[in-house]
């Protein structure tokens, strides 16, 4: 009796972990391709940004997200799983104003889902929850540059009182 409780908890164990891991590699996967769309996002909005600086700031944020996806995907790779098929396309509004709060509202979407996320994966693959903290740290600064440029950018401040 005891082997069979033994042997069913190990099976239930091993069914579990693996659930875990699918899990994981989905959000890994749905995060890369969120860093690779906003990467291009960001080199888009660059191409169209009528100050140097904020276009130097742009790329240098696409660069990083950049980095962030060859993360995720050598993350997905470790855990066994497929590299994730990027299909979305970068999200353009009428002008370069509308084009930073488009970037700064993606970015703080992404620091509510890794919020929600974190906690849970940091009990059950803390490797994985590592490379998502570091990932989650450097993308509050770009929600502080974005904000920046944006309220540096906005149409309104130069109209009269």
């Amino acid at each position: 009796m005891w082997s069979v409780l033994k042997t069913l908890g190990s099976r239930l164990q091993r069914a579990l972990s693996h659930d875990r891991r699918q899990e994981i590699l989905a959000l890994l996967s749905r995060e890369y391709a969120d860093k690779m769309k906003d990467a291009g996002q960001y080199r888009l909005h660059a191409e169209q940004m009528r100050y140097n600086h904020f276009r130097a700031q742009l790329e240098r944020i696409a660069d990083e997200e950049e980095k962030h996806a060859q993360w995720l995907l050598d993350r997905i790779i470790a855990l066994g799983g497929a590299i994730p098929q990027v299909t979305s396309e970068p999200e353009d509004a009428r002008n370069t104003w509308e084009d930073l709060g488009l970037d700064l509202l993606e970015e703080k979407r992404h620091q509510w889902d890794l919020t929600d996320q974190l906690p849970i994966i940091e009990r059950t693959d803390p490797a994985t929850a590592e490379i998502l903290r570091r990932i989650f740290e450097e993308e509050s600064n770009h929600r502080t540059a974005i904000t920046h440029m944006l309220m540096r950018s906005d149409p309104i401040a130069d109209w009269p009182v």
